[in-house]
């Protein structure tokens, strides 16, 4: 009874929707070569972060299906479930410290996580290291795509994602930028000072020039600003992820920090933006956002680009080299007490085959972390421009087991800048951060 009345609390807990079999098992996990259902098939459980009812949701559920039908002679069978972002990423990924910390099986046999997160859970155990059984099999994806630390693989990447600078052509154009002077800047690139001039000309026709997203908070805000520290020539960590002291605040990287600053002193952009003011006015010329936004685009708001719309990469500084925005979310194995991760590992292969990445982002409309699925995109189309920037300046964030510490001082200088100075907002963090990781050490 007590076993039966744990399983239902910690199903209403998590509001969950499971297809097959129930994953929560009562007692402790000792260790178990593998699990079987009822009817004595080989059973491996995923647990993924989307709504089963969304496009994404159903995606990962055709994958697991054509799994289970490839696999049925084989008696292996998949079970998929549902853990809703319903309340923010830190729910799901709560879940997962939950269900690792109780030790009793319930942890998933393989979990779909974002990739910042891939230190910390190499770290804590949460994460198997998985690199004998991926082999040769982690050549087919981007490099940087996959999920390492300490040199191990512990992740493989769904899709891959890529961000940059919306712009509404109409407002651009009567701003004075060209069309010749955008199709440059898609192909050969942009600085600091280009983007600063054509955000001064669209500020002369009374627009708020760009949207930088500043008050998204969260991952979202950490994940579009962070490029400008390495696009100036910068980074953020040493390679341990263990020091941020003397990189973090070196003046290359306040030079990225700056830039956003300058921006923000200009008038260009600012924190009281409309999140939709982009997609449903003409007021606002350019909108900093990820491959997310041109489904959304197509289908919400195209009334409001009758002159049409496109992406413009991310500006660097001079004499420096770009860097763009990448990392999405992964799956990987966990070390939950089944010995035998033989199962697991093929359904790792499965959900990122060459066909299931074709599944999954074409509902997504993200990109392929598949080097092994060659796109065929328009010359400077939206998705032209994000999938170029992948390819030849994706730069992930910074590997590091305190990666969620990082993150939130990142915001926090982020917010700092509106009325301090970069030199002051970068010693407080950096200082702060420093202190979480050598209190985690």
């Amino acid at each position: 009874m007590k076993k039966a009345l744990k399983c239902l609390l910690v199903a209403s807990a998590l509001a969950v929707t499971t297809f097959g079999l129930a994953a929560c098992k009562g007692g402790k996990n000792e260790g178990i070569d593998s699990r079987t259902d009822k009817y004595g098939n080989t059973l491996v459980t995923i647990m993924v972060h989307k709504d089963g009812s969304t496009k994404e949701g159903k995606a990962y559920k055709k994958c697991v299906d054509s799994f289970n039908e490839y696999y049925k002679d084989q008696k292996i069978t998949a079970q998929i479930t549902f853990v809703a972002q319903t309340a923010g990423v830190d729910q799901y990924e709560s879940t997962i410290s939950s269900l690792y910390g109780a030790q009793d099986g319930s942890l998933y046999d393989v979990i779909s996580f974002d990739a910042p997160k891939c230190a910390g859970y190499a770290k804590s155990g949460i994460l198997y290291d998985m690199t004998a059984e991926m082999g040769d099999y982690v050549n087919d994806f981007v490099a940087s795509s996959v999920n390492k630390y300490n040199g191990k693989v512990y992740g493989l990447p769904i899709q891959e994602s890529s961000a940059g600078f919306y712009y509404n052509k109409r407002v651009l154009n009567d701003a004075g930028v060209s069309d010749a002077e955008i199709s440059n800047y898609q192909t050969n690139g942009w600085t600091f000072d280009e983007f600063k001039s054509v955000c001064a000309k669209l500020k002369a026709k009374g627009k708020t020039a760009v949207d930088f997203q500043l008050t998204a908070g969260g991952e979202t805000s950490t994940y579009l600003l962070y490029p400008f520290g390495y696009a100036a020539g910068g980074t953020y960590a040493s390679e341990d992820g263990k020091t941020v002291t003397g990189y973090m605040d070196s003046d290359k990287t306040k030079a990225g920090f700056q830039f956003i600053k300058d921006c923000i002193d200009a008038g260009y952009t600012g924190y009281q933006i409309s999140g939709k003011a982009f997609y449903t006015t003409q007021d606002v010329g350019m909108y900093l956002s990820s491959g997310w936004s041109i489904p959304e685009i197509k289908e919400s708001y195209s009334s409001n680009f009758t002159g049409g719309w496109g992406v413009l990469p991310y500006p660097h500084a001079a004499g420096s080299t770009a860097a763009s925005a990448m990392g999405s979310w992964s799956f990987g194995i966990t070390n939950n007490g089944v010995r035998n991760k033989e199962a697991a590992a093929l359904l790792v292969k499965w959900m990122t085959s060459d066909a299931s990445s074709k599944t999954i982002t074409n509902a997504t409309g993200m990109i392929s972390a598949k080097s092994t699925v060659k796109p065929e995109y328009t010359a400077n189309s939206a998705e032209d421009v994000l999938y170029r920037q992948l390819i030849q300046n994706g730069k992930p964030r910074p590997a590091m087991s305190a990666y969620s510490d990082f993150s939130t001082e990142f915001n926090l200088i982020i917010t700092a800048l509106r009325n301090g100075s970069v030199d002051s907002a970068l010693s407080t963090h950096t200082a702060s951060l420093q202190g979480k990781i050598n209190r985690e050490r």
